[in-house]
């Protein structure tokens, strides 16, 4: 039975929040200390490093999250003897009868997210894929990398994987871009690139750019974490797996919370608590029309840059000033009419106003040209066998 407390536990929280996953961890530990914690926290990021001064006994902590991408930290956290969670742990940490195996950990399903990021792209009925990791090799990237060139051999495909680079690259990658911009040109087009994460995905934009290679044209990349700050200002922007770590930080610290209730100072319970592949937000970056019919992919491009606003069939022929039968009749290569286009289309704009905006379904209705809520409804369990707001209860559920 969890013991009275008698005074509010004073939590620090030890996370870089200069970078997106730590800013969604953080989110999700505040959200629970708001709803269910009563915690004194303590944030402690790049600018405030006060406690790697301080000896571990003169914290005075009642627990932490910590991340251990400052690999100085292992010692001082043991000898503090508090429960702890600790995040993005170095694999050699997790070795065989290492002390850090004792404490609590957050840890993602890298192999998870390279598997989904190759199923996206294999649904795109892509034939050609590369994959670029992380400049530092890292061990989680190189885990998203294998999994990613898996699940395509698994597919019957194989995939090209850019060299690490050198030290001297990895430190400046002005150095690196010229040996990048050559790899790209050569690969097999139009190419599926995944990036290990959105801050490498920028970086081969970048260079995409500067080598004159078209995305998403010849190559469409996806990066990971959805960092808004890096996707949405990129040329083009660039589409990203969403991971549900919110969702975990709201866990870290429910189990945080269990263990500074449950367990003296010392003897910390271990667990591990898994997050990782979410879903994939796409944006321009992997918008590549792999259509034969030159009308047929200025048709469906047309579509998509229009689909914040309610377009017809008219304002299409109008634009590619075409005859509607002439239209359909080429249209019947993919398989649907316009008409089912534009009905995937918009309805895939309404799941993603429904995951990512706090618009009412009749709102959403209305936005994307639907006549009500009902008409909206009815045509959305038709398509996807759920109501709108049964799946916008289990995006929130799943931490979408």
């Amino acid at each position: 039975m969890p013991r009275l407390r008698t005074q509010m536990p004073h939590v620090a929280l030890w996370l870089p929040t200069s970078i997106k996953g730590s800013r969604d961890l953080l989110r999700g530990v505040l959200s629970y200390v708001n709803l269910n914690g009563h915690w004194a926290v303590d944030l402690i990021d790049e600018q405030n490093t006060r406690l790697a001064n301080l000896g571990s006994s003169d914290w005075g902590y009642s627990g932490m999250i910590v991340d251990m991408r400052n690999r100085q930290r292992a010692e001082q956290l043991l000898a503090a003897g508090c429960p702890t969670v600790i995040t993005c742990v170095p694999d050699e940490l997790l070795s065989d009868g290492h002390p850090c195996l004792r404490l609590s950990r957050i840890e993602c399903e890298n192999g998870v997210v390279g598997s989904k990021a190759a199923e996206f792209f294999l649904e795109r009925k892509f034939t050609n894929f590369a994959c670029v990791g992380d400049a530092t090799h890292a061990g989680w990237s190189v885990k998203r990398l294998n999994a990613f060139s898996q699940r395509l051999f698994q597919a019957g495909f194989r995939c090209e994987t850019y060299p690490a680079p050198s030290k001297s690259e990895q430190q400046d990658f002005s150095k690196e871009r010229h040996r990048l911009c050559g790899w790209l040109k050569a690969l097999p087009k139009p190419v599926a690139l995944f990036a290990a994460n959105d801050a490498r995905g920028r970086q081969i934009l970048d260079a995409c750019r500067k080598a004159g290679v078209s995305v998403p044209q010849e190559i469409a990349v996806l990066g990971v974490d959805n960092d808004e700050l890096i996707c949405e200002t990129a040329q083009p922007q660039l589409s990203s797996i969403q991971m549900n770590t919110e969702q975990a930080g709201f866990e870290a610290a429910r189990v945080l919370d269990r263990m500074m209730r449950r367990h003296p100072r010392g003897k910390p319970r271990q667990m591990v608590i898994p997050f990782g592949f979410s879903h994939v937000v796409a944006r321009r970056s992997t918008e590549t029309l792999q259509i034969a019919d030159p009308l047929v992919a200025r048709t469906i491009e047309f579509i998509r840059i229009n689909a914040d606003i309610v377009l017809t069939i008219e304002d299409i022929v109008r634009h590619l000033h075409v005859s509607r039968r002439w239209l359909e009749k080429r249209f019947k290569s993919t398989g649907r009419t316009v008409h089912a286009e534009l009905m995937r289309v918009r309805l895939n704009r309404v799941q993603t106003l429904l995951r990512e905006s706090a618009m009412t379904i009749d709102a959403i209705a209305d936005d994307c040209g639907f006549t009500s809520a009902s008409h909206l409804g009815g045509l959305f369990r038709k398509h996807f066998d759920t109501t709108p707001a049964v799946y916008r209860r289990q995006s929130k559920k799943d931490g979408v």
